[in-house]
């Protein structure tokens, strides 16, 4: 009973049989078939595996939609268009902002004054609770957009929270002023009003 060549024999009989040697299939052909296994798992790995851009511990497969940057779940934000990178999210907002420090003042000011109507307000309202929570957003709404009027329209990455803490200082001094103190309800009202002007100044993509 015959005993049947192996396949690499095989190979190395046939490429003899065409005038290369064995040593020549040794060098050229094993070397090749090893380098190119080689090179087609390192490519195979680094189009499976890639990591975020600011976290390069973490692996991902998220991309940004606008920059292409790939990025993780804690670096990605939710737009209508898809998900962004917090880089080009911030890019895109500081077109908007065009805000000097001179507007930051405007702001807090005229919002100061907001927030000092709104104790007085209240107490005028008396025992009308319900109403109360209707006028104090009113009030610190129309103050932020007094400030927008006064500014040109123009805000600044901050001015909402310049106009949230102008209503919170300017109630609280006022409340003091007018009665000495102030309640939980004060404070409720205060919360509303500037939560409204905040509101007014918020830029979203």
């Amino acid at each position: 009973m015959g005993v049947e060549m192996p396949a690499a024999a095989k190979k190395l009989s046939f490429l003899s049989s065409l005038g290369k040697g064995p040593g020549h299939v040794d060098i050229d052909l094993r070397d090749g078939v090893k380098n190119m296994d080689s090179d087609m798992s390192k490519s195979t790995l680094e189009s499976e595996v890639h990591y975020c851009a600011v976290h390069p511990e973490r692996d991902t497969g998220l991309r940004c939609n606008r920059c292409e940057r790939y990025m993780c779940v804690d670096c990605a934000k939710r737009t209508p268009v898809g998900y962004t990178c917090r880089e080009c999210v911030r890019g895109h907002e500081d077109r908007f902002f065009e805000g000097t420090i001179l507007d930051y003042g405007l702001v807090a000011a005229a919002c100061a004054v907001g927030g000092a109507l709104t104790p007085f307000v209240m107490l005028l309202l008396g025992g009308f609770l319900i109403l109360g929570f209707i006028v104090a957003p009113a009030i610190g709404g129309g103050a932020a957009q007094i400030a927008l009027q006064l500014t040109g329209r123009r805000r600044g990455r901050y001015s909402g929270y310049v106009a949230a803490g102008g209503v919170l200082a300017g109630g609280i001094a006022s409340a003091f002023l007018l009665a000495g103190g102030f309640g939980l309800f004060t404070l409720l009202y205060l919360a509303l009003a500037a939560s409204a002007a905040y509101a007014r100044f918020k830029v979203s993509i």
